[in-house]
Formats: C-alpha cells, structure tokens, sequence
C-alpha cells in the first residue's frame, strides 16, 4: 500500500501526462485540419468561385480531349482567341446542350469549308492546328462566309465526326460558357489544357 506522499505524487504524474497528451492531441489536431481547411477552402474557390466545370461527352475534340474528361473553364470568355477550346451553350435538334470547340476564326475572317478542311482568310487550318484528325475524301459540307461582327467559327478537333459551325453557322459570344483551361480528372489525364500560340 501507498503512502499519501507517495499516492499523490503518482496521481499528480497521471494528471500531468493527461496535460501533456491532451497539449499533445490539439497540436495534432491543429496540424491536420488547418491544412484540410486551407485545402477545402481553396477547393471550393476553384470550383465554384473562379470556375466553372464541365464534362467532355463524344469523340469531337479527340486527340485533344477525351470523352469524359472532367475539365476547368473560365467564367465567360470575353475577347476568345483563335484556338482556344470553348464550352458553348447550344439548342441543336429542338434540344439545349453543351458543345466543346475550338475557336477557329473571329469576326471579320473568312472562312471556306469542304468537309473537313477548313480554310481562314485563305489559310489552311492545320497549318495552325496540325493535330487534327480529318476523314480523307468527305465532300460534304460545302460552304463559304464572312464570320459576323461579335461572332466566332467554331470546330471540332475531330472533323469526321463533329457537328459544329460548318453545320449550324456561326455562335455569338454570349453563347460560349466559357474557355477549358484545365483537365481534372481522370488521375492519369490531369494537366492544364495547351492554349493556341498568340
């Protein structure tokens, strides 16, 4: 049996090893969540603030994009650029939908299209945009405009396949949601989106 002196001195080293695991335990704590806050705040900022995010649906942008890709774009796009990748609110066959395009001319240029190869103010588009995946032999659509004054030309990288300004014309500006500039997920795709040489 312990002594008073004895019994006090062990309770008073188990009330301070509890002080000390206690001290211990809120440093910990503190470590670990002001971290996850900063990074969940941060999360959010990006978005739901400063972005919006989209999902990639069809082939029409391959090699560039894949379907289901997960990807940042701007808040709007006020002054597009040719080459840059846009999400743009479109009501295509009675129903509302998103396309993903790439910018291909501005107002003012010209532009003349046989199937797939594109031709801006006389020059050849893959000269700009070499990645592109054309359907060798197609004919069809045929055409030749002047893109109007706060519009743009919009096509897919994948002109086989894309539905895009050769089919229902030019988009406003008011129709594009806004530009991809980076790739989420999946895991192994993550990166920024390559913007058009300026």
């Amino acid at each position: 049996m312990d002594t008073p002196d004895v019994a006090e001195a062990k309770g008073s080293r188990a009330r301070t090893r509890k002080l000390r695991d206690d001290v211990l335990s809120r440093k910990v704590a503190l470590f670990l969540v002001g971290p996850l806050a900063t990074l969940l705040v941060a999360l959010v900022l990006v978005f739901f603030v400063f972005f919006d995010t989209s999902t990639i649906i069809g082939p029409s942008m391959l090699p560039t994009l894949h379907d289901y890709d997960y990807v940042l774009l701007t808040k709007g796009l006020a002054e597009p650029h040719r080459g840059d990748i846009v999400i743009v609110n479109v009501v295509f066959k009675g129903a509302p939908q998103e396309w993903v395009k790439r910018v291909v001319a501005l107002g003012g240029d010209v532009v003349d299209f046989v199937g797939d190869s594109i031709t801006i103010n006389g020059i050849p588009d893959q000269t700009v945009f070499p990645h592109l995946i054309t359907a060798s032999g197609d004919t069809r659509p045929l055409g030749h405009l002047t893109v109007p004054s706060g519009e743009v030309f919009l096509a897919g990288d994948n002109r086989g396949v894309s539905e895009d300004s050769r089919y229902v014309g030019t988009f406003p500006l008011s129709a594009i949601r806004g530009r991809v500039v980076f790739l989420y997920a999946p895991i192994w795709r993550v990166g920024p989106v390559p913007a058009p040489a300026r």
